[in-house]
């Protein structure tokens, strides 16, 4: 399933184009908000921000997080990478950055934000939606790229069914469509893509909107978690 999963991230992103359409809120905030007013718990959340910049900016970024940041360097044959971790410290949230240099001068740097925790209430809303603002302010544009996911833990879900038909009425679900496994021994029962106006960012697949992907998962004693995120996942699930 993993392989799969990959594959069709790396197919949407090949295909896609991204477009603005209808009215933006908080994406992290709507994907924790619903998940809480069902009853079902937080096992963790994570909000990715990316950006394409030149390798002088991205040389530029590095040299301002060292200064406040624990590094550490890796390289291939293609790229050198930087995994930045503040030493800052804000209650039950991490903050990753990373900084990805091309050694081909002809292709642009990446910088990659990631902010995640374990838990959601409102005074973690209230440090994300700083932590967020300042990366934003310091290192990214308007042009960078977000993507938000949560995953439940098995406790307390109700049922697949009932589950879908809530998250089509809660964020007014649009263009809908159910990717079914059929893989051995899979945990996974199925993969829900759809399109909400509630956030700015969406894919154009096949002449469709899409930016809201669900995966439905089940463990040995028949228990269900999912996996929610916009506007695409991009981790493994």
């Amino acid at each position: 399933m993993k392989k799969i999963s990959f594959l069709l991230v790396l197919i949407l992103l090949i295909n896609a184009k991204p477009v603005v359409n209808g009215m933006e809120s908080e994406e992290m905030i709507e994907l924790a908000n619903f998940t809480l007013s069902n009853g079902t718990p937080i096992e963790n959340w994570q909000v990715t921000m990316k950006e394409s910049i030149t390798i002088k900016q991205a040389e530029k970024h590095l040299a301002e997080m060292k200064n406040g940041s624990f590094v550490t360097r890796s390289e291939d044959e293609n790229t050198i990478k930087y995994l930045l971790r503040e030493d800052k410290q804000y209650e039950e949230i991490q903050i990753t950055h990373m900084v990805v240099i091309p050694k081909d001068k002809a292709i642009k740097a990446e910088i990659i934000a990631v902010i995640e925790g374990t838990k959601w209430n409102e005074q973690i809303e209230e440090s994300y939606l700083s932590i967020k603002h300042e990366i934003m302010d310091k290192y990214l544009t308007e042009t960078s790229k977000t993507f938000a996911c949560l995953t439940t833990d098995f406790s307390g879900i109700i049922k697949s069914d009932v589950l879908i038909k809530e998250i089509k009425n809660y964020y007014n679900l649009q263009h809908i469509k159910t990717q079914f496994d059929t893989l051995e021994n899979s945990t996974h029962k199925k993969i829900v893509y759809g399109y909400t106006d509630l956030w700015k960012e969406s894919f154009i697949i096949d002449g469709t909107p899409m930016n809201l992907q669900l995966a439905v998962a089940t463990n040995e004693k028949e228990e269900l978690k999912y996996t929610i995120g916009t506007p695409i996942l991009i981790h493994e699930y």
